[in-house]
């Protein structure tokens, strides 16, 4: 895995700043969802016997919201520092 930082922040006001999405909110989901895309597409058939991907992605989204108090900003942020100890 490339040890290459993203700012999160910049990455979120670069997308409502290029009109992709029309407030931050907005662009937290919209980008949150393209990461998993992208990791639905690396990961692609290496995890055969796993009965449900999709469900186990939105049952830690709704975990990750709650611990951040229902702030998505901080859900994000956890969600990130969670795939960094992967080590994808």
């Amino acid at each position: 895995m490339s040890d290459e930082k993203i700012d999160v922040q910049a990455e979120i006001d670069e997308a409502v700043r290029k009109g992709k999405y029309s407030d931050r909110k907005e662009a937290i989901v919209g980008l949150q969802k393209q990461l998993i895309d992208y990791q639905r597409g690396v990961l692609k058939g290496s995890l055969k016997g796993v009965p449900s991907v999709s469900k186990m992605e939105e049952d830690a989204w709704k975990e990750l919201l709650e611990k951040a108090g229902g702030d998505e900003e901080k859900a994000l942020r956890l969600y990130l520092e969670e795939l960094k100890k992967l080590s994808l």
